[in-house]
């Protein structure tokens, strides 16, 4: 038996797969700036991980991304675009409180240790009066 493949059938199967791919390609829609803004607004949420530190607004984001998404399939461009800014604004938020609650976090860490340097300080390591 000869195994090996002719150039006909090679060249006949990379035409077979290009094809299929540019159909592909052209069928899925393009990704708007507003996509893109809505993406990197994620990605930075995510980085601060808003979903532990501001949940709600970061699911907000969420929702409102999949929307966005689930409206672009559905060819409504304005209504998919609305979701994908309001997403990103969501995501930016999220951010934020994230940023936030974690320095605040911080300030009371730091405030326990000066208040606890402080009482060592005015008693002594040993709890006495020096």
């Amino acid at each position: 038996m000869d195994y090996r493949v002719s150039k006909r059938f090679v060249y006949l199967s990379a035409i077979a797969f290009f094809l299929a791919i540019t159909s592909v390609l052209a069928q899925t829609p393009a990704s708007a700036p507003a996509f893109a803004a809505a993406e990197r607004a994620l990605l930075e949420a995510e980085r601060e991980q808003a979903a532990q530190w501001a949940s709600e607004p970061y699911q907000a984001a969420r929702d409102a991304y999949a929307q966005a998404q689930a409206l672009q399939l559905k060819r409504k461009k304005s209504d998919a675009d609305r979701a994908a800014q309001t997403a990103e604004a969501q995501a930016v938020l999220a951010t934020t409180q994230a940023r936030q609650r974690k320095l605040a976090e911080q300030i009371e860490r730091k405030i326990s240790e000066n208040n606890a340097l402080r009482r060592d300080l005015l008693l002594g390591k040993g709890g006495d009066r020096p």
